[in-house]
């Protein structure tokens, strides 16, 4: 495995992440000796925008060279500094100059083809300055991992900007590690702009290894690894940083396997647990730690195939003593020395009767003894059991459960033992001059058509359920497998029912609070299943939310309500439609651009479309989720906080979601005629919303004395049972065409 790891480099991502953590232990400041002369955004806006013609070039290198620096590169493409004179103007500048000038050059490859192509200066550069080599080599996950020492470019060997700056030669065209424990936001950088206007020190850059190169918003940008991406300019700068240093030595993956290798033979081989266990952490700390101390000497390994192989001899240690261990236990139990559920398994179908018991307050008991009088103990139930049960072989699992096979007879017989049982366990054990009362509850299993693993489960199933229900015994519903079938497929059936129509969408009309008028309403997902009938939405929502699935199921009403309401509005009138949003999908980046897709699929003007957040939910990611929000907001559509009042965040969330209105729930509304403190909250949450600019919606008016309220503490619009039900999309319809304004429904 160590070998399949290093050859074929599988724990590349792995490895990786590893040399960022130690880079980042490692961090250090640059030697400030090279130094980036920034073209920048601000730079632009006070000399112009790009390309900077040959003339803009030469003044910058003439103000960078009167400090006195030791070399200036310019990072230019030649191709575009205008016309002949401001070209020459350049190159005049870079002859002209006290300081070391290097040039660049370059290769492309066709991506077609695979010809290469070279760029090098124009011939009026000739003299000019050193040339330098600009290319980049990116990694496949577009970050810079190597640089080049040299590139063969137009036939030669031409040393990159990096090993120049870093007065490192090298005779062959070799890749070397990148050091990030130097901090490459600790590179002085100083804007173009500041130097061409005279706000820069001439001792700031005087000395040093100066680079010209484009670090504004438009130009090309890599991944440093564990930092955002930079401007391509800014890793010629630290893998200068690198060479000066020390030239990095790469060990490459062979050595450390080999020494893994050895020290997971030993793990193997050892007798003593603690010893080789001591071995196992000692070897793994060093595989970790000590990449450290061999890069602060330049020297770099990849450790991932020797960590591999160091965790295969640890993985085969301790599957080998799971294995001894698990011959050891067998079909025992370890303290008492009974017969576990292992046995009992290992027995054929049975058809007579399974019977369960559990001893309730087993955990609080076993917790104050030692482990022998923790056997005492299971062995003065297992008596008693034994007693009771006419000597059936008592088979103990874990957590005071244990199982017996009753000797076949009617179920008024093994009744009338588990009543003797009872009358037994009324009486305390004595364990070690303790007494100790047990409570007992007992399963019994019927179906004799299944293995007795699973007869065993389904007798401590209902041992459980007598527990809970505060009987002493209970018998196992086969019927109550289904309902676990049920629950534990309801998110199939989910996908099942909205690709076959069991899933519908049902209609809540919304009215304007001082008009009266049917203004909107409020789209409610239903299930109706061909057997089950009417599944209520508290039923699958939340596990639709927990397992994944409740991006679809949410995108599914959003297309239905926003067909209804496009075909309403197209119709003349001014129709909103609100649709619940769940917190989690706030977090997916297809959230906005698929809700602005419906839209325009539906020809439904944004505005239209309210998004319900239920403020009882709280913001994980809140950046990314605040930042959909905000995103939608900035399209048009309107947002609302759901079932306002009944979380514990209510100012914040005001604060926070950029909403335009809010949603009392309905718990305050429907006590509003008869609670004086639910009347002065909803009256003060309207006055507050109001002051902020958003309205109000009041869900469960459900009588008229209700309404009247509402519509004296100026609630803008209404919804509830007394205004009118959730109904289907052509009744809605058919309200709407009536243009009715409230009435009780």
């Amino acid at each position: 495995m160590g070998l399949v790891f290093g050859v074929a480099q599988v724990g590349e991502l792995v490895e990786n992440a590893m040399q960022v953590t130690r880079a980042k232990v490692r961090s250090h400041p640059a030697s400030g000796q090279i130094a980036l002369v920034a073209i920048d955004d601000r730079s632009i806006a006070d000399f112009g925008p790009l390309p900077w013609r040959g003339d803009m070039l030469a003044e910058l290198v003439d103000a960078v060279d009167a400090a006195k620096p030791r070399r200036i590169f310019i990072d230019a493409d030649f191709a575009t500094l205008g016309t002949d004179r401001q070209a020459t103007a350049l190159a005049r500048a870079l002859r002209g100059a006290s300081a070391n000038v290097l040039l660049p050059t370059r290769f492309t490859v066709n991506p077609v083809t695979g010809a290469k192509t070279d760029h090098a200066p124009p011939a009026i550069f000739s003299g000019s300055g050193t040339p330098v080599n600009t290319n980049l080599f990116v990694w496949w996950d577009d970050a810079i991992w190597k640089h080049p020492y040299a590139v063969n470019v137009g036939g030669r060997l031409v040393p990159s900007l990096s090993s120049e700056l870093a007065d490192v030669r090298h005779p062959a065209p070799d890749l070397f590690p990148v050091d990030y424990g130097i901090d490459i936001r600790s590179i002085p950088w100083f804007s173009a702009s500041d130097i061409l206007n005279g706000r820069v020190s001439a001792a700031d850059l005087t000395g040093k290894s100066i680079v010209i190169g484009r670090t504004d918003n438009a130009v090309e940008r890599f991944r440093v690894p564990g930092l955002r991406p930079v401007p391509g300019v800014m890793f010629h700068l630290i893998g200068a940083e690198t060479l000066r240093e020390g030239e990095p030595i790469n060990a490459g993956w062979i050595a450390p396997l080999i020494a893994a290798m050895l020290f997971a033979a030993a793990v193997l081989k050892l007798r003593r647990r603690w010893l080789a266990t001591a071995l196992f952490g000692f070897t793994a700390i060093g595989l970790l730690a000590g990449p450290v101390w061999l890069e602060m000497q330049h020297i770099r390994v990849e450790v991932v195939p020797a960590l591999m192989a160091l965790t295969v001899a640890g993985v085969a240690r301790i599957v080998r003593s799971m294995r001894r261990a698990y011959r050891l236990r067998g079909t025992t139990n370890l303290i008492t020395g009974m017969p576990n559920l292992q046995a009992l398994r290992q027995n054929r179908l049975y058809n007579g009767m399974v019977v369960a018991a559990r001893v309730k307050n087993h955990a609080q008991i076993t917790a104050t003894l030692p482990p022998q009088q923790e056997k005492e103990l299971v062995e003065q139930i297992v008596g008693r059991l034994e007693f009771g049960s006419g000597g059936a072989t008592i088979y103990q699992a874990d957590e005071g459960v244990f199982v017996w096979l009753a000797a076949e007879g009617s179920e008024d017989g093994i009744t009338q033992q588990l009543e003797g049982l009872q009358a037994l366990f009324r009486s305390p054990i004595v364990v070690a001059g303790r007494l100790i009362d047990l409570s007992v509850t007992f399963g019994l299993d019927l179906d004799g058509s299944r293995t007795l693993a699973q007869r065993a489960s389904s007798a401590l199933v209902a041992a459980d359920e007598a527990a809970r229900d505060g009987k002493r015994w209970a018998t196992f519903n086969p019927a109550s497998v289904e309902d676990a079938d049920w629950a534990m497929s309801l998110l199939a059936r989910l996908d099942h029912a909205i690709d076959n129509g069991e899933l519908w969408v049902a209609y809540q009309p919304q009215f304007d609070g001082q008009t009266k008028a049917l203004i909107g309403a409020e789209a409610l997902v239903r299930w109706t299943h061909p057997e089950k009938g009417q599944i209520y939405p508290d039923q699958f929502i939340g596990p639709a939310e927990q397992g994944g699935r409740i991006e679809r199921l949410t995108y599914f009403v959003l297309d239905k309500a926003l067909a209804v309401a496009g075909n309403v509005n197209r119709g003349g009138r001014h129709f909103t439609i609100a649709v619940n949003l769940s917190v989690p999908l706030l977090s997916s980046d297809k959230l906005v651009p698929t809700v602005e897709r419906l839209l325009h699929k539906h020809k439904l003007a944004p505005e239209l479309l309210t998004l319900e957040v239920t403020e009882t939910s709280t913001l994980g990611s809140a950046e990314i989720q605040i930042a959909n929000l905000e995103a939608l907001s900035a399209l048009g559509v309107q947002l609302s906080i759901d079932d306002y009042g009944t979380g514990f965040s209510t100012l914040e969330y005001l604060r926070r979601i950029p909403a335009s209105e809010i949603k009392i729930d309905r718990s305050f509304i429907s006590m509003l005629n008869k609670s004086q403190s639910d009347r002065i909250m909803v009256n003060s949450t309207i006055q507050l919303a109001h002051s902020l600019g958003r309205k109000v919606v009041a869900e469960g008016v459900e009588n008229e004395e209700i309404l009247q309220e509402l519509q004296q503490m100026g609630c803008d619009i209404m919804q509830g049972y007394h205004l009118g039900r959730p109904m289907p999309w052509q009744d809605l319809l058919s309200r709407i065409s009536e243009g009715e304004a409230f009435r009780a429904a």
